[in-house]
């Protein structure tokens, strides 16, 4: 390997089997910089894993059950390595990119498939974002964490129905209570010593069969809070060097959109209409 090349393990889960070519396209942002690259998958396609295998020959894969989401299957590929032959690890998975409701996040607001772009944009989004992130490692001895700016967060509402359980794990592993920061939808570059910690501590069968109907308060969403946490806890900071692509400027523009005009149904099934914020229509839906 080159002088002063950092090593990396790149971890792919592949649930969606659909998105690989746009994942491919993304991991040749990455060029001829060396890497390993290990993929889980839920489902097996050979013609999938053949295609894999041709992009990159010495790709590690195996069929993982469909545990904690995108977070069992990365406990797995833990497992699966040896973390001291690392530099830095990069975790990036496929997400359901279908029509559904919009997530908001800090300041923007998200539809599904505009927070996929953002988390795996921020890391190889092109060969000039990849080379940034490294040569950020290189330079700034306590960067244990990079990810999309935009999606970095420690809003104590994002975290509030797993704070409880993020508190015990901490006690338990010995470290202070800590602000929960982390990157929402988990997808980031790590260096790998910081993720001992959960090799020790988990496998895949501690981890629920996914159920697509649940979107938080499980182990996984747990330990998504918990990977950021403990790069704090280690006396590392998590940043994010992705600049304002286009996709983000849409996301400022469905903020602008909500601010001037909001038409919901409520949990209380009422139909409500708000223009500038204001409520004009509201009105008990019929059932």
């Amino acid at each position: 390997m080159k002088k002063n090349i950092l090593s990396l393990a790149v971890h792919l889960h592949l649930h969606y089997l659909d998105m690989w070519h746009e994942i491919k396209g993304f991991l040749g942002n990455m060029r001829d910089y060396p890497y390993d690259l290990f993929v889980t998958m839920t489902l097996e396609n050979l013609g999938v894993i053949e295609d894999i295998r041709s992009f990159c020959p010495g790709a590690k894969i195996w069929i993982v059950e469909n545990r904690g989401y995108d977070v069992g299957p990365f406990i797995d590929f833990l497992h699966k390595i040896d973390l001291d032959n690392y530099d830095l690890v990069m975790k990036i998975h496929t997400k359901n990119t279908a029509k559904g409701l919009n997530t908001h996040i800090n300041k923007y607001i998200f539809t599904r498939k505009l927070w996929f772009e953002t988390l795996i944009n921020a890391l190889v989004g092109s060969y000039r974002q990849f080379s940034l992130n490294i040569s950020k490692f290189k330079n700034i001895s306590k960067l244990g964490m990079i990810g999309s700016k935009y999606l970095i967060t420690s809003d104590s509402k994002y975290s509030a129905m797993v704070k409880d359980d993020v508190e015990r794990i901490l006690s338990e592993w010995g470290y202070k209570n800590e602000v929960i920061k982390f990157v929402a939808g988990t997808m980031f570059i790590c260096r790998s010593k910081l993720l001992k910690p959960f090799k020790e501590h988990y496998r895949l069968t501690d981890f629920e069969i996914t159920k697509s109907d649940v979107k938080d308060g499980t182990l996984s969403h747990v330990l998504e809070r918990m990977f950021g946490v403990v790069v704090v806890a280690k006396g590392y900071e998590i940043a994010g060097f992705d600049r304002k692509h286009l996709c983000m400027w849409y996301a400022v523009w469905q903020n602008i959109k909500r601010f001037v005009y909001q038409h919901k149904i409520t949990k209380k099934n009422n139909e409500l209409i708000k223009i500038f914020k204001l409520p004009i229509y509201h009105r008990k839906r019929l059932s």
